[in-house]
């Protein structure tokens, strides 16, 4: 397996994913009362990455906690990407984010990218000052920089789970559209909702609505390639599937274990009874 594209994978499992509310005014809920939340503390997915069939990896996305943040509840959103068996014998990845979201603006207050690649180690810290749209980016020990961001803006991770609230928003043949800080770049993301489709999984067939970002960041997705996502059609819009093509095939990230969420599995005995 290609490790670069690997590492690329893994470090952005839950980029490939996106939506919040704020700057898009037509398309956005009230931040301020965004209603019953699609996912809670305790909620946790756990994906295999493959390429051509063969499993060179694991991504792990959690709601991990739930904390007091500037006077407003926080979820602590955990992502982790790592490699596995024979390939991390080759390139050990062992990459952890914490995304504080808020809760009730569902919008950023801090993200951590912890990134441990071979013997590459990075530290990323971004500060979010929403009410005065700044952000602080850190790297390592290097000089702190300040970073102008959108209203409402979120990081690449805790943005999935912003999208996650948005169902009742989303029109196939439509985009959405969302403030992103992703590294040093602030950008409307735009989010094409391309179709409706049941899949077949390991635990059974799944109806979805598959989406496509159309990502600036950089890497082997910029201009190249695409990536698109499965989330399930009902409330939870529980990301069940991604796919990214790359020179030669795709790698996908397909849902292995889950606690803490319900998933409307159909059983493929109920599909050949009809």
């Amino acid at each position: 397996m290609n490790l670069s594209l690997l590492k690329v994978f893994l470090i952005q499992l839950s980029l490939v994913v996106f939506l919040t509310m704020g700057a898009i005014s037509a398309q956005a809920k009230d931040s301020s009362n965004p209603g019953p939340l699609p996912y809670r503390e305790g909620e946790r997915l756990i994906y295999d990455i493959s390429w051509f069939g063969a499993v060179g990896g694991e991504g792990i996305l959690q709601v991990k906690d739930t904390v007091m943040s500037k006077g407003v509840p926080v979820y602590l959103i955990e992502v982790i990407g790592r490699s596995t068996g024979f390939i991390r014998k080759l390139y050990p990845i062992e990459d952890h984010t914490l995304s504080h979201l808020d809760v009730a603006g569902l919008q950023s207050q801090r993200v951590e990218i912890h990134i441990s690649e071979g013997n590459y180690k990075k530290l990323k810290i971004i500060e979010f000052d929403q009410e005065h749209q700044t952000a602080i980016y850190k790297v390592n020990d290097d000089p702190p920089e300040e970073l102008e961001i959108d209203p409402h803006s979120l990081d690449a991770f805790s943005i999935l789970y912003a999208f996650r609230t948005m169902r009742d928003k989303l029109a196939v043949g439509k985009s959405v559209f969302l403030p992103l800080c992703d590294d040093k770049k602030k950008y409307q993301l735009e989010i094409q909702i391309l179709r409706r489709e049941r899949v077949n999984l390991p635990q059974g067939m799944v109806d979805t609505i598959v989406v496509e970002p159309l990502l600036k960041s950089e890497g082997v997705f910029r201009r190249r390639g695409k990536m698109t996502v499965w989330f399930t059609d009902d409330d939870s819009m529980i990301p069940v599937m991604m796919a990214s093509k790359i020179i030669i095939g795709s790698i996908y990230a397909t849902l292995r274990e889950y606690s803490g969420a319900k998933i409307n599995f159909i059983p493929y005995e109920t599909e050949q009874k009809k």
